[in-house]
């Protein structure tokens, strides 16, 4: 019987990185890690398995019950599969409350798992930025958070007009709703989850789920139609709302217009950020591009996480900005360089007795800090070129037979189709000024 071969399609919602994949990969990377190092953020990590209490006790029910991969181990106890990163985040910094200067600065860039229905922009498996600032109350955290987070953006070249950030507050909508429409918590809970996929749903379809939790007044529709048009200004027009939380959103949105980004940061009581510890300040960061007009990463304030763990509590601020949603933002804005291998030198190999000399060459190009590959295998010149043209490099440096009696080697330039000959000291500087343009 012959034997059944595995598929090589790999689990779906989940991507293969093949070389160039994992050249676009490691670039969105090392500008995400650029940008945040330079606003003084240190780069950390944790485990890829958690007890799943961590994530039972603040992580959104929406998550915990549909999308965690869980399981128990075998020494009975009951794991999951990291579906975010900020409770690990939390769990790390309560363990070492003591020893941490403040603020706490902290960034990674983890792999996170979700078990849901794969789709544009949403994979079961991704890898996402968590940036997050312990230990600062006042609004400046805030500001420093949305600057950074834009810029990010117009690290990648994005213009002011491809993206806007949405803010809002967590206490608004439960003040609006608990002390202005006077629902139950529960009823509230249930139109945060509503208004939270407002924009996915038809009006017909909110109008019903607003009116079957909120049955005993005809007019909620009406009224949470006011609260999400309401602007800075016409807050104190809407029922519920305190002062404080007042007072708060109007001083964020003047100091916004300090840091120059007023016309890219908008009001929008309409946000609602889905995990249940967000106490603060929320905000949502769109694509406006009609191409992928959607939610590209979000963050908010968090107060009381620490407290799960330690009997101290330490205010916390952060977001998170997922690979997927950032790939399809950069493709859809043209924003996406070309990753050919054109700083790599390929050294043929066309006589066995000139591999040891190509693979000092190659030492020499490596100490310089230019990529070089030498081949192991002597081939006629045109298959060996043909090798050089589907790995995309544009440098090839012959040794033929001229070139050896000669001391001298050719230097080839795949773009131009231009040769030269020199010394191996004059094509190792023409290379350098080449890479240095």
């Amino acid at each position: 019987m012959k034997e059944q071969k595995l598929t090589t399609e790999n689990y779906k919602g989940t991507r293969d990185f093949y070389p160039e994949d994992m050249r676009l990969r490691n670039y969105l990377f090392s500008v995400m890690k650029d940008v945040v190092r330079s606003y003084g953020y240190e780069e950390y990590d944790g485990p890829m398995v958690e007890s799943l209490d961590l994530y039972r006790a603040k992580t959104g029910e929406e998550i915990v019950g549909k999308q965690i991969y869980n399981f128990i181990d075998k020494g009975d106890r009951e794991v999951a599969i990291r579906p975010e990163m900020t409770p690990t985040v939390a769990r790390m910094v309560a363990k070492k409350l003591r020893e941490l200067p403040r603020p706490i600065r902290w960034f990674s860039i983890p792999n996170l798992w979700r078990y849901e229905q794969p789709g544009h922009g949403r994979l079961r498996e991704h890898w996402q930025l968590n940036v997050d600032m312990f230990g600062v109350t006042s609004s400046r955290a805030e500001l420093e958070i949305l600057s950074l987070a834009c810029d990010i953006l117009f690290a990648f070249g994005a213009p002011k007009n491809s993206f806007k950030v949405t803010i809002s507050h967590r206490s608004l909508l439960d003040e609006f709703l608990l002390d202005g429409l006077k629902v139950s918590p529960n009823q509230a809970h249930e139109v945060s989850k509503i208004l939270d996929k407002k924009n996915k749903i038809t009006q017909d379809e909110y109008v019903a789920l607003v009116t079957k939790t909120i049955p005993n007044d005809t007019s909620a529709v009406s009224k949470i139609d006011l609260f999400l048009n309401a602007t800075v200004n016409s807050l104190n027009q809407i029922p519920g709302i305190k002062e404080e939380t007042l007072a708060a959103i109007k001083g964020l949105f003047e100091d916004i217009k300090t840091i120059g980004l007023s016309d890219i940061i908008h009001f929008d009581p309409s946000v609602v950020r889905g995990f249940d510890y967000y106490t603060g300040f929320i905000f949502e960061i769109f694509d406006t591009s009609p191409q992928n007009k959607r939610s590209l990463y979000g963050g908010g304030r968090y107060d009381n996480l620490i407290g799960l763990f330690s009997n101290e509590e330490l205010t916390g601020i952060g977001f998170g900005l997922g690979d997927v949603t950032l790939q399809n933002f950069l493709t859809a804005h043209n924003l996406l360089p070309n990753f050919a291998n054109d700083t790599t030198v390929f050294i043929p190999l066309l006589d066995d007795s000139s591999f040891a000399e190509n693979h000092n060459f190659a030492k020499e190009l490596r100490k310089e800090k230019i990529s070089a590959e030498v081949s192991l295998v002597s081939q006629k010149m045109g298959k060996q070129l043909s090798y050089a043209e589907k790995k995309g490099y544009r440098w090839i440096l012959l040794r033929g037979e001229d070139e050896i009696k000669t001391n001298t080697v050719t230097l080839k330039d795949m773009a131009s189709r231009n040769q030269f000959t020199f010394s191996f000291s004059e094509a190792l500087q023409k290379i350098k000024e080449e890479l240095s343009k």
